[in-house]
């Protein structure tokens, strides 16, 4: 079933990277940044840096917008765990607070607080955890929201910039080769990541 959904998404992603061009599609990609908060199943960063090197001249309204969708889409997911609390996250992802990197988030959001919010959103990792314990944590949602589009605008930028001025450079960058295997990019020599 996974495989299945996969190689339909894949071809979905195929289908629309044929309107990189489009005024709407920089939006889109934002958008899909943003419901990947609470659904996990978008690989926005192989969207971004394949969009990039399809539209290189492109590159910071891409990295732009992907921005934006992630932050609101942080704040989307730390408005409703406001509103809901814990229990309705452990029922969207069963099993979360007993998971290590929940464990791992939870001692280190402790100490370092929102610089740990801004690490998770400049690394190629998930923030879904780090939202969720910076909102259980009664976090202000607007300093929320900035430290989060700070890391994620660095982050993004500099991929898109590498992805449409320095393509190579993307298989020797930690975290990303799977999401561009997802979405079918090809570097360099014409093989996948």
């Amino acid at each position: 079933m996974i495989r299945y959904l996969k190689s339909k998404m894949l071809r979905w992603i195929q289908i629309l990277q044929l309107y990189t061009n489009r005024l709407w599609y920089a939006p889109l990609i934002g958008f899909l940044a943003a419901i990947d908060n609470i659904i996990l199943i978008i690989p926005n960063d192989g969207i971004l840096i394949s969009s990039s090197m399809l539209k290189p001249q492109k590159w910071f309204t891409f990295a732009l917008w992907v921005s934006i969708g992630s932050t609101f889409g942080a704040f989307c997911l730390a408005a409703l765990l406001e509103l809901k609390g814990l229990p309705w996250i452990l029922e969207l992802y069963p099993g979360l607070d007993e998971s290590q990197s929940w464990l791992w988030m939870h001692d280190f959001f402790e100490t370092y607080g929102l610089i740990l919010v801004f690490a998770v959103a400049i690394a190629p990792i998930v923030q879904q955890p780090a939202i969720i314990l910076a909102s259980l944590a009664e976090t202000p949602l607007l300093q929320l929201c900035a430290v989060v589009f700070v890391g994620r605008f660095i982050k993004f930028l500099i991929m898109s910039y590498v992805a449409s001025h320095a393509p190579r450079l993307l298989s020797k960058m930690w975290g990303i080769k799977d999401e561009l295997k997802e979405v079918g990019a090809k570097i360099g020599n014409g093989k996948s990541a």
